[in-house]
C-alpha cells in the first residue's frame, strides 16, 4: 500500500492496525524518525521493549540477525518491532539480498519491520533498485514518502514547538527563521529549542534569533551572491574567506552559489514571461522554500538577463576547471568570484 498523505499513516497508528512492513523515505529526516518512533510505540508499547524492540544500524548490518529477530515470536506481547536505519537498499550483498527478499515474501504476522531510507538518491523514477524495493513493500506493507512541508505548514510547526515550551513567535519571525536556517525540520526543531531556552518563556524576538541561531551555509552563500551582484567586492571576498575558513569545500560553495544564481535566473525568466510566484512553485521544486521564490523575484529585478546568463556560464566553467585540473580549487573559486564581480559591473 502506497500512502499519499501523512494523515493516512497517523490513522493506521491510531487504530492500531499495523502492517508487517513499513518503508519510510524522502527528504525530511525529522518526519521519518517521528513516524518510526510512533510505530515503535504502537507496536511494542510497554510490553518488554528491551526484548521486543530490535534496532539495527544499517551501516554495519547483519541480515542474519535481522531475519532471526523478525521471525522470532514476541515475548509476552502481541507484536515485536524491528527497525533498520538507514536501510542500505543499494549495497546489500547477494546473500543479504536473498535473506531480505525471503523476509518480504512471507513477513512474520507478529512483527512490524520498519525500514528508514536516508539516501537522497532513493528516487523510484530514476533508480531501479528503489523502484523494486517500493514494489516489494507495496505488496505486503506500507510505503510513505516524507518530503519537505510547505512554508505554511513549517510556520505552524515552529509556532507549535515554541508554544509547547512556553514561548511565542510571530509568523513573520518564523519565516525569517526559515530563511536563516536550514529548512529541514530536525535543524529547525533544535534551533527552536535553543531559542526557547534563551527566551525563557517569553516572546521570541528577531534579535534573539540573530544572536542564538546558526545561519545556514545556503543563506550565507545567498548573501555572497547578493554582495557580488551589488558590486560589494570587499564584502563578497570576506564572506568567501569565512566559508573557506570554516572548511566548507570549494565544490560545495560553488554548487550553492550556482543554485543562488539559478534561482535568480528562473525568477527573471518568469518576470519577463509575465509569470509570478505561483507559476514558479508549480514548475520547480521549491516546496518548503517559498521564501526563495519571493526573494529571487524581488532581487532579480535589479539585474539584467545578460548578466545572469554570463554569470551562470562563468560558474559552469569554474565547475569544469575544478573537476578537470590539478589547480587549487580554493584559488579557482576566488578567481570565479572576481570574474562574477567584473560581470556585475557590466550590468
Amino acid at each position: 500500500m502506497i500512502l499519499e498523505q501523512e494523515s493516512q499513516l497517523l490513522a493506521q497508528i491510531k487504530e492500531g492496525q499495523l502492517w508487517p512492513v513499513y518503508l519510510l523515505y524522502g527528504e525530511e529526516q525529522y518526519l521519518k524518525e517521528l513516524y518510526s518512533q510512533k510505530l515503535q510505540e504502537k507496536a511494542v508499547g510497554d510490553a518488554f521493549p528491551e526484548l521486543n524492540l530490535h534496532q539495527f544500524d544499517g551501516t554495519r548490518l547483519d541480515m542474519e540477525q535481522v531475519a532471526a529477530a523478525a521471525e522470532a515470536l514476541p515475548f509476552l506481547a502481541q507484536q515485536r518491532c524491528v527497525v533498520i536505519s538507514p536501510f542500505p537498499y543499494n549495497s546489500l550483498s547477494v546473500r543479504d539480498k536473498e535473506l531480505f527478499d525471503q523476509l518480504l515474501r512471507s513477513p512474520a504476522p507478529t512483527t512490524v519491520l520498519i525500514l528508514l531510507v536516508n539516501d537522497p538518491d532513493f528516487l523510484p523514477k530514476k533508480n531501479q533498485k528503489a523502484k523494486k524495493l517500493i514494489a516489494q513493500v507495496d505488496k505486503v506493507g506500507v510505503v510513505l514518502e516524507l518530503n519537505r512541508r510547505s512554508e505554511g505548514d513549517m510556520v505552524k510547526f515552529l509556532q507549535k514547538k515554541a508554544k509547547d515550551q512556553g514561548c511565542a513567535i510571530s509568523k513573520e519571525l518564523c519565516r525569517y527563521l526559515l530563511e536563516r536556517c536550514e529548512s529541514d525540520m530536525l535543524t529547525l526543531s533544535n534551533e527552536m529549542e535553543k531559542l526557547c531556552a534563551f527566551a525563557a518563556a517569553g516572546e521570541i524576538t528577531r534579535e534573539q534569533i540573530d544572536r542564538v541561531t546558526v545561519k545556514a551555509v545556503s543563506a550565507r552563500i545567498y548573501d555572497l551572491a547578493k554582495a557580488i551582484l551589488a558590486r560589494r567586492g570587499e564584502q563578497a571576498m570576506t564572506i568567501l574567506q569565512e566559508l573557506l575558513y570554516l572548511r566548507y569545500q570549494p565544490t560545495v560553495i560553488l554548487s550553492a552559489l550556482s543554485g543562488a544564481y539559478l534561482d535568480l535566473y528562473i525568477a527573471k525568466s518568469a518576470l519577463e514571461a509575465g509569470k509570478g510566484q505561483a507559476e514558479i512553485a508549480q514548475n520547480f521544486e521549491y516546496r518548503g522554500r517559498d521564501f526563495v521564490i519571493r526573494n529571487s523575484l524581488r532581487d532579480s529585478r535589479n539585474y539584467s538577463m545578460a548578466t545572469l546568463r554570463a554569470s551562470i556560464a562563468c560558474l559552469a566553467d569554474t565547475d569544469l576547471r575544478i573537476k578537470s585540473s590539478r589547480a587549487d580549487s580554493s584559488i579557482l573559486l576566488e578567481q570565479a568570484v572576481t570574474r562574477l564581480l567584473l560581470l556585475a559591473e557590466e550590468k
